[in-house]
């Protein structure tokens, strides 16, 4: 039989097609199904159990809660720190704090705070219940309470707030650390995501996802509401008119949905934005700060208050892995501020302000931040 050009051209074309179509079926990847993305951070299985579990972040985020309460009763000239109930607060020791579920929750602080500086919170501790042991107003070189108004803080020595150095430094060293770090990072996200973790109804890969979320401080219906958002999600919600933050809870679900959908490629899509929008956050804190201390710097009170909450807020910038900024831009604002904030001078401030407003793109609502 005799097969002539056209025939063969034929043929060829034919066992081309046929040979395609493997290539084009796109039913056994997961990732290219569509798939629902709740609008509110909800996830259940098949039987409707939920599959959300964030609850050793929130009773880490009620333990530094109490912290905070405690150190701020030495706002108060008289009230005296106990150095060891803070350290016993921050490794969950001896029953230190008031909600009994916390003390026997197995969990603590210190052991999730980047581990390069779980001593510095120590030595705050330390520092701050020295201050609050002076019985005289906090002034040039002396440890006390300083009072501007109606507003009391204690300060130490060289004008530095503890508090607040606490406070914002630990939704960096823990809160921020741990989220973009440790849970958003790749070995968590290598974690099994194939079937449920034995006696619990997520994958561990999804839990690590919902681990990240739990730092992250708001509602699960957050921004439409934002009854109980509080640290990292409150300034979130602060910078929001200004730097459009809180598209960040919107990749927190459709990062989780991806996951629980075997999309990879949309999970560290959002991975990548949740790393951005978070550290806006603590650049665009740092700045709405820097300003405070600007406008208030004849105040020695509300400019050291201020300058504190800043000046932690700086430090925390180094605890994101895909930071925009690098360690020595970091050091170079905080040595520009330095550690001795009545030395502080107005064109330091403003010098760092305008350095990370650059950095970051912030320079059109710098002055508004």
């Amino acid at each position: 039989m005799q097969i002539n050009f056209h025939q063969l051209s034929f043929f060829f074309y034919v066992m081309g097609m046929l040979l395609a179509l493997p290539s084009c079926e796109k039913q056994d990847d997961p990732g290219e199904k569509p798939y629902a993305i709740p609008s509110t951070y909800t996830f259940t299985d098949a039987m409707g159990n939920s599959t959300v579990d964030y609850a050793g972040q929130t009773q880490r985020l009620n333990m530094v809660a109490e912290i905070v309460t405690y150190l701020k009763t030495a706002n108060t000239p008289g009230v005296r720190l106990d150095a060891q109930k803070l350290r016993d607060m921050y490794r969950n020791a001896g029953n230190p704090f008031t909600d009994n579920s916390l003390n026997n929750s197995g969990k603590q602080i210190k052991d999730k705070v980047f581990a390069p500086d779980q001593q510095l919170f120590e030595q705050y501790f330390d520092s701050i219940a020295a201050a609050s042991q002076s019985d005289s107003p906090a002034t040039v070189g002396r440890a006390g309470v300083g009072t501007s108004g109606s507003s009391n803080y204690l300060f130490s020595a060289r004008g530095m707030e503890y508090t607040q150095l606490i406070e914002k430094g630990l939704m960096g060293a823990l809160m921020y650390y741990q989220a973009t770090g440790v849970y958003l990072d790749t070995d968590k996200m290598n974690a099994d995501n194939s079937t449920p973790v034995s006696g619990k109804f997520y994958t561990e890969m999804e839990h690590h996802w919902d681990e990240a979320f739990g730092y992250f401080g708001v509602p699960f219906d957050f921004p439409t509401n934002t009854t109980g958002m509080r640290f990292c999600g409150k300034y979130c919600n602060d910078r929001d008119a200004l730097l459009g933050t809180n598209k960040i809870m919107q990749a927190f679900i459709k990062g989780r949905a991806a996951i629980s959908n075997k999309d990879m490629k949309t999970r560290d899509e959002q991975i990548i934005l949740i790393r951005e929008l978070w550290e806006k956050v603590m650049a665009g804190t740092a700045v709405h700060y820097l300003n405070g201390a600007k406008n208030t710097f004849t105040d020695d009170v509300l400019r050291n208050h201020q300058l504190s909450e800043a000046y932690a807020f700086i430090m925390s910038l180094k605890y994101n892995p895909a930071r925009k900024v690098s360690m020595q831009q970091i050091e170079n604002w905080l040595a520009q501020i330095g550690d001795n904030f009545y030395e502080v001078t107005l064109s330091s401030i403003v010098s760092v302000r305008d350095e990370i407003a650059a950095a970051y793109g912030f320079e059109n609502v710098k002055e508004q931040l």
